[in-house]
């Protein structure tokens, strides 16, 4: 084969650096090497690549400027070919889905999958909804390597889990609602004279824990974390909200409101379901959450 990956590369360096010399330091050989390789490159091809000037910078001519462009594009392919190679070796999964509801994206965890990807560039992450999702082969619902999600009553058969972390719920609302409006601290009965945002049932959500979140008669009822947040900051009801969501930027749009309930009651556990057939980078993901 006339043109390989070696001789892209030693190319590409040569016009990126701008000399032969640099274009060895770089690549951890003598300009002499550097020479030999363009040379024979160019014997094998028929062509010239670089107008060559003692003292001067090499120039790409027309043939080598088209090779150089198109191997611009093909030699980070490569890389990621050797390194995913080099993964699979080492027994990093090609993939890894991980579902996390919206409930429960805390700062934390999304600086746990930052590192994740830092530690295993090669692995490709997908990130679903827990509600969507399930550990299991479900026709319904997308297949998950490792879940994230409030803890619900149900029974978890051939998996593993552990709790990770809380849910502290507090009530909010608009500053324009009137319970935002209210002094003193407030009470159910205050509470149930308005219209409450929830989520609405589902694989997590049960309706056991739905209910147990539940203050008013009037309900609207929310798929997403992202519906209850806008409806909530427009005004149209209060909402019970994870304190570890309530961001800075969020604070300026909605009010915390003050309750005279018992602090226990307003919380959930979280958390970490996984399968025994998780690889290298699943694990990793694992011990780095559950230690």
């Amino acid at each position: 084969m006339l043109m390989t990956t070696e001789r892209l590369r030693y190319l590409v360096e040569v016009a990126n650096s701008g000399s032969f010399s640099a274009a060895g330091r770089n690549l951890g050989v003598s300009a002499s090497a550097v020479n030999q390789m363009i040379n024979n490159m160019e014997i094998d091809l028929d062509l010239s690549l670089f107008d060559r000037v003692a003292g001067k910078t090499p120039i790409l001519t027309a043939a080598g400027k088209a090779i150089y462009f198109q191997a611009q594009e093909l030699l980070p392919r490569l890389n990621a070919i050797e390194l995913k190679a080099q993964s699979l070796k080492q027994g990093v999964e090609p993939s890894l889905t991980i579902a996390l509801h919206g409930l429960t994206f805390f700062p934390r965890f999304q600086q746990v999958l930052h590192q994740l990807s830092e530690a295993y560039p090669e692995l490709q992450i997908n990130l679903v909804d827990s509600e969507v999702a399930s550990l299991q082969p479900n026709p319904e619902q997308k297949l998950a390597d490792i879940t994230i999600a409030p803890a619900n009553l149900e029974p978890k058969r051939g998996v593993e889990s552990k709790i990770i972390d809380k849910i502290n719920w507090c009530f909010v609302a608009a500053p324009t609602h009137p319970l935002a409006k209210r002094r003193g601290e407030l009470s159910s009965a205050d509470l149930s004279q308005y219209q409450q945002l929830l989520p609405s049932e589902g694989n997590i959500a049960t309706p056991e824990l739905i209910e147990s979140l539940r203050y008013s008669p009037k309900v609207v009822s929310c798929d997403r974390l992202y519906q209850i947040t806008e409806l909530a900051c427009s005004g149209m009801g209060f909402a019970l909200y994870p304190q570890k969501l309530l961001h800075s930027e969020l604070r300026q749009r909605l009010v915390e409101l003050q309750v005279d309930f018992v602090e226990g009651a307003l919380e959930w556990p979280v958390e970490i379901c996984w399968t025994q057939s998780l690889g290298v980078a699943g694990n990793w993901l694992v011990d780095e959450l559950t230690e």
